[in-house]
């Protein structure tokens, strides 16, 4: 998948918060970060990540995203709400393997 691009307001919220766990978490952050990244790669379809990028990152509204897609709104809804489960299912339950230290 291409790059992901931040909000950088997003991105500074997420740099305070960071901050705030402090320095002795840093190794727990950044696993954190590397099994985020390895479960939006495997898991997430590209339509998914698309509609989901475009939506929270891009800050599109749907009806927008619909249109530049020459889709229904009800795909963007649908691929946003299904990549959402995933990534929360994948992170929280399932695919134990993605939680654990890679070499990523």
């Amino acid at each position: 998948m291409g790059g992901i691009q931040f909000n950088r307001e997003y991105y500074n919220e997420y740099q305070r918060y960071l901050m705030e766990l402090g320095d002795d978490n840093a190794k727990t952050r950044e696993r954190l970060l590397v099994n985020l990244r390895r479960a939006i790669r495997e898991e997430i379809t590209e339509k998914e990540w698309q509609a989901m990028q475009m939506y929270y990152v891009r800050e599109i509204k749907m009806t927008d995203i619909a249109r530049e897609l020459g889709v229904n709104i009800s795909t963007v809804s649908r691929n946003i709400s299904r990549g959402r489960e995933k990534l929360k299912r994948c992170l929280r339950y399932g695919a134990k393997e993605l939680l654990e230290p890679g070499d990523d």
